[in-house]
Order: structure tokens, then C-alpha cells, then sequence
């Protein structure tokens, strides 16, 4: 048989010298050496606690600073919107002047006065032919054929023959103021010539040749009196001429 001999006197002994080892006596100076990593621990701690602190006050003063920001910067935007705003209403107000402007100007660019025309028919007519009347009919705008408003003259008078009418009509076909194709002979007619002397001659009976008489109608013309300049001063028009170049000097009307 075997004997187990165990001091147990001898293990109390070193079980006792470890707990006198490990636990420090009364008034047994500290080793700062040993406590070191527990120090180390401590003001490590500390530290984040002091960087987290110092972190959120400058969080906040930049958040601060950045809300002041925002609110100078949405002040800025509206200013610069209602300067849009403002900005947008005068040049709608300027684009409307400038419609009323130019519709004016192009009102204006289609006058053909009536004086230059009459110099006109007066330079067109052949020697012999005489003009009774001028009537001015104005033609509404066609939706079906698309054609826009315009102006149909006719002429009516008396010519020594046909042919003298048929030169009238070519020589007003020639003109700048005519549209050569809406230019025609609606009717001829022999008649007696109407003319009366102005004072009776006793005893005398006088008696006035046939003549033909005519109505030519034709239809004025769409271009701009801005490209009748010359015409136009050659009729005599010269106010109208002058107004002309004033408004292309300036720019309103384009040459």
C-alpha cells in the first residue's frame, strides 16, 4: 500500500507568505512604478473625456456659425429674388413697348400718301387721257386664299381710243406703288365725250368727237414705303422720307 504524506502545515505556511506578498502592509510606501498602467488608464480616460467635451463646444460654435451662415445666405437669395422679380417685370414692360413700338413703326413702314401716289398716276398717265375720278375700296383679309388686307383703286375716265387705255395700264404696271398683276381693264366703252363749253356760242352747235371710256383697277403693292425711298422723294414725299432714314439711323427700323 502506498502513504500519502502531506504537511499540510507547510502549505498554510506558503499560503500564507503569498497573502503577506500580496497585500501591502499599513504604512508601506506606494510604488508609483507598480501603479503606473492604472494611471496611465486614468488621465487616458480623462483626456477623451476632456477631447469629447471640447469637441461638442466646437461642434455647436461651427454649427452656430453655420446657421448664420444659412440665414445670411437665404436673406441674400431673397433679395437677389425679388430683384429677379423686379428685374423680370421691367423687361416685360420693355418687350411690350418695344411690340407697341414696332407695330407702329411697321403701321407706319406701309403709309403711302395719297399725295404721292396722285404725283404718280399724274406721271403714268398718257397725253390724252383724261381721269374723272379715284376711288379707294379697302378689301378685307382672305382666310380661304390667305391673302391680308389691301387696298383696290380704280380709275375711271375718258381715252381718245383703246390703245391709249391699254398704255395707261402699262405704264402703271411699270410703277413701284403697283402690283402689275392685280393691274386690269374691268371695262371700255365708246360714249360721247362729256365736256361742255363754258359759254354758248349763239348759233353754233358743237359737237365733241366719241371717246372711250375706262376703268382700270389695280391693287397697291406690299412693299415697305423703307424701300420706296426714291420714288417716294421723286413724288415729293420728302416728310415721310426724312422720318424713314430718322428711324433707321436710330435703329427702330431696319433698312
Amino acid at each position: 500500500m502506498y502513504s500519502l504524506d502531506v504537511n499540510f502545515l507547510k502549505d498554510r505556511q506558503l499560503e500564507a507568505t503569498a497573502k503577506t506578498r500580496a497585500t501591502p502592509k499599513v504604512g508601506e510606501p506606494i510604488s508609483w512604478r507598480k501603479q503606473l498602467p492604472l494611471l496611465i488608464g486614468a488621465g487616458a480616460g480623462l483626456t477623451l473625456l476632456g477631447l469629447t467635451g471640447l469637441l461638442g463646444i466646437l461642434l455647436n460654435l461651427q454649427m452656430n456659425k453655420t446657421r448664420s451662415s444659412i440665414a445670411a445666405l437665404e436673406a441674400e437669395i431673397s433679395q437677389i429674388n425679388a430683384k429677379t422679380q423686379q428685374l423680370k417685370d421691367v423687361e416685360t414692360k420693355v418687350q411690350a413697348l418695344e411690340g407697341e413700338s414696332q407695330a407702329l413703326v411697321t403701321v407706319f413702314n406701309q403709309i403711302k400718301p395719297w399725295s404721292s401716289l396722285l404725283q404718280e398716276l399724274r406721271r403714268q398717265v398718257p397725253v390724252g387721257v383724261g381721269i374723272d375720278s379715284i376711288e379707294e375700296i379697302a378689301l378685307a383679309a382672305d382666310t380661304t386664299t390667305q391673302e391680308p388686307a389691301r387696298t383696290l383703286i380704280k380709275i375711271r375716265g375718258f381715252a381718245p381710243s383703246h390703245e391709249d387705255v391699254n398704255n395707261f395700264l402699262l405704264t402703271l404696271q411699270s410703277s413701284e406703288f403697283v402690283q402689275a398683276k392685280k393691274a386690269q381693264i374691268e371695262s371700255v366703252e365708246k360714249k360721247a365725250y362729256p365736256a361742255k363749253l363754258k359759254q354758248e356760242i349763239p348759233n353754233v352747235k358743237v359737237e365733241f368727237p366719241q371717246a372711250v371710256a375706262y376703268t382700270i383697277s389695280f391693287e397697291l403693292n406690299q412693299t415697305p414705303a423703307s424701300q420706296l425711298l426714291i420714288p417716294l422723294s421723286r413724288n415729293g414725299a420728302v416728310g415721310l422720307v426724312t422720318r424713314i432714314k430718322t428711324l433707321e439711323q436710330k435703329g427702330v427700323l431696319k433698312p
